[in-house]
């Protein structure tokens, strides 16, 4: 057994004399791949979406590739994850008076995108996945519910079979937020292409990057039609040919969230790596997952599909919020950490801002403060989870570390 005087946090010597490498998967692999990519697109001195004086439609290409890869009819790229589901919500038709369930646990982006898309968000408790709860997703339904918003949170899949099952008996969409499991499937099928549309998000934490950037896949023509409408400021005539399609809705306003050529060039060169990047992150939590498997206290976060998730996060609960606070606390003095995003972290801690958790949205769900007792069940398991990033450039050192690091807390702590 090792002392407490022994943690770093009580002035011990720390298991690393360094933070880990960085959390930022698809921008560490670039290399001059894509920077020949971009300097193609420079060259030709046509970085607009639609045209130029060497027009190379490299966006164009991108959405073909994109689709392929997520088994879609269509997708379509824009400006930001954020951008992809104000479009994905527009595209489902939702609007003012209608409601959209989402989780607890998310990004701000998800409550931000339903105001604006003059919607009102609904929350609905998460459970021992993180995502979704199915049975409060239910019991939230009214006559006013016009979409699910199933978001794949740190990596993982919700269970799309209870909420997909939920959404056709009630007739309402299911929209698939995969900004933080881009590349991760659910029983054999890509994430996003199982709902009526999914978002993704290219921003520099994410499995690919060009530092922003987003996109949408659906299966569903008008669906699409109404995003490809709303992304170009609600144009009814332009970038039709080289897509050969005819609108079939009524023109309406829009925005722009129009994608450019650059950072489309620097998709279409990290789309041909996702699958390494995720290979390699799924094999490190494996290892980290096995050498901590045996260790009393911990229980790991569920996972609906464990074949599906990319591996991003290694998630465990102790038994009290107490614990996990003194748990994270430990691991970052043993320099168990990523030095980008303060990772490890107690997913919920009162009083320190986060932008994942409910209690922080405030100002998009005024009064959220009062009515917290309602979902006592997300705050218990948030305020108990402790994350760690996993990161594509850990060796078997990293690894190693992560191991001794968890088990020398643990030994401690629990």
């Amino acid at each position: 057994m090792i002392s407490r005087n022994s943690l770093a946090l009580y002035g011990g010597k720390p298991v690393r004399d360094r933070p880990l490498p960085v959390m930022h998967p698809g921008a560490t692999f670039f290399d001059d791949e894509e920077i020949n990519s971009v300097l193609e697109v420079l060259k030709a001195q046509s970085p607009y979406r639609f045209y130029g004086p060497k027009f190379l439609n490299i966006t164009g290409k991108f959405e073909d590739e994109f689709r392929s890869y997520m088994g879609t009819r269509y997708a379509l790229a824009v400006t930001s994850g954020t951008a992809a589901l104000h479009t994905a919500l527009i595209g489902l038709g939702v609007g003012p008076g209608d409601e959209v369930i989402i989780p607890t646990y998310g990004w701000v982006a998800c409550p931000s995108a339903v105001v604006a898309s003059g919607a009102t968000p609904v929350l609905a408790n998460i459970d021992h996945s993180l995502t979704l709860d199915p049975y409060d997703v239910e019991r939230k339904i009214t006559n006013r519910t016009k979409a699910i918003m199933a978001v794949h949170i740190r990596g993982v899949p919700c269970d799309l079979d209870r909420l997909g099952s939920i959404a056709s008996h009630y007739q309402i969409h299911l929209l698939e937020d995969v900004a933080q499991c881009g590349g991760g499937s659910y029983h054999g099928k890509k994430l996003g292409s199982i709902g009526e549309i999914g978002s993704y998000s290219f921003q520099l934490n994410k499995l690919i990057s060009a530092g922003e950037g987003g996109a949408i896949a659906t299966n569903n023509r008008e669906i699409y039609e109404r995003a490809l409408m709303f992304h170009d400021t609600g144009t009814p005539y332009r970038g039709l040919e080289e897509k050969e399609l005819r609108f079939s809705i009524s023109p309406f306003p829009g925005v722009n969230y129009r994608a450019n050529e650059i950072s489309s060039a620097i998709l279409c060169v990290q789309l041909t790596k996702m699958d390494r990047i995720i290979k390699k992150i799924r094999e490190n939590k494996s290892k980290i997952k096995k050498g901590i498997s045996d260790i009393s206290g911990l229980e790991f976060r569920k996972l609906p599909d464990p074949e599906g998730e990319v591996g991003v996060g290694l998630v465990f609960f102790t038994q009290t919020k107490e614990k996990a606070l003194q748990f994270k606390e430990a691991l970052l003095a043993e320099n168990i950490r990523t030095p980008s995003g303060s990772y490890p972290g107690v997913v919920y801690e009162p009083g320190r801002q986060d932008g994942h958790v409910f209690m922080h949205w405030a100002h998009l769900l005024p009064g959220v403060e009062r009515v917290s007792q309602q979902y006592s069940q997300s705050l218990d398991l948030l305020s108990r989870a402790v994350h760690i990033d996993i990161s594509p450039l850990d060796g078997e050192q990293e690894i190693n570390d992560i191991v001794e690091g968890i088990r020398k807390v643990s030994s401690v702590v629990l």
